[in-house]
């Protein structure tokens, strides 16, 4: 199913990026369907599951099938019995829509009540390594080229040379996408950092620690929930910001109590 679709006759016409519903079944059963762009879809289904921890491990997925009618698309996953976490199949079983990584799950309790992954103390990512990835990020989304309305989640080396790039409507499915083709290629442990193009919010801080990721860099700030995150799970964040013809980098702090209960 092709990612856009062509309006005007002219050469230098936008195209239209495809947001269709894309349904994820594991072993039979339906986990969620997903507003997304149709492409690496696989990527997405094999992301989500490890960023929603639906499997214990990246490699309990044994294979993955999709097919598409009438627009829609479904990703059939198959996973080792061994490798499912049964419980949380039933962590999103509506509709997730293009925009929040959150849609979908039923209750606070849920979004609090997640496993936090131990991680362990990021190495430094340099200023100079954040820039050189926001300036060359904008080379590696073939498809917001064509349609300027599309979100990127790359994967650069510690020095900022992008490595990996996955492009979707919404930013957490960039993201997830991206999370699964690193799953796919065995580079999920390798050290790294995510740059995304969008505002950093609190479920980007979740997927990215699902990852290797030293740091996660956005074009945009983070919101308070998202800072909150970043202490807990131990992911330092960092954005861009424009001055003249020159790309600064900004760090956050984290809070020390990044859960208040009151």
């Amino acid at each position: 199913m092709p990612a856009t679709v062509s309006v005007g006759a002219r050469d230098d016409h936008w195209e239209i990026a495809a947001e269709v519903p894309v349904q994820i079944m594991v072993n039979g059963t339906p986990f969620t369907v997903m507003l997304a762009t149709p492409a690496d879809v696989e990527d997405l289904a094999r992301g989500l599951l490890i960023t929603e921890q639906v499997i214990t491990r990246a490699d309990a997925i044994e294979h993955i099938d999709v097919a598409s009618w009438l627009g829609d698309v479904q990703v059939m996953v198959q996973v080792a019995p061994d490798g499912l976490r049964r419980e949380r199949l039933g962590a999103r079983s509506v509709l997730g829509n293009s925009g929040c990584g959150v849609c979908g799950i039923d209750s606070l309790a849920q979004l609090h009540g997640r496993h936090l992954p131990t991680r362990a103390e990021c190495v430094a990512v340099s200023d100079e390594a954040v820039r050189r990835a926001f300036v060359d990020l904008p080379d590696h989304q073939p498809l917001n080229a064509r349609t300027h309305s599309v979100h990127a989640a790359a994967w650069c080396d510690l020095t900022g040379h992008v490595l990996l790039v996955r492009e979707d409507v919404g930013r957490h499915n960039a993201l997830d996408k991206l999370v699964g083709a690193l799953a796919q290629s065995h580079r999920l442990h390798e050290p790294g950092f995510v740059v995304m193009s969008s505002r950093c919010s609190y479920e980007l801080v979740y997927k990215a620690a699902a990852t290797n990721a030293q740091l996660l860099a956005t074009i945009s700030a983070p919101t308070t929930m998202a800072l909150q995150w970043s202490a807990a799970l131990s992911v330092p964040l960092a954005s861009a910001l424009r001055r003249s013809d020159r790309c600064e980098v900004v760090r956050f702090p984290a809070s020390s109590h990044p859960f208040p209960t009151e």
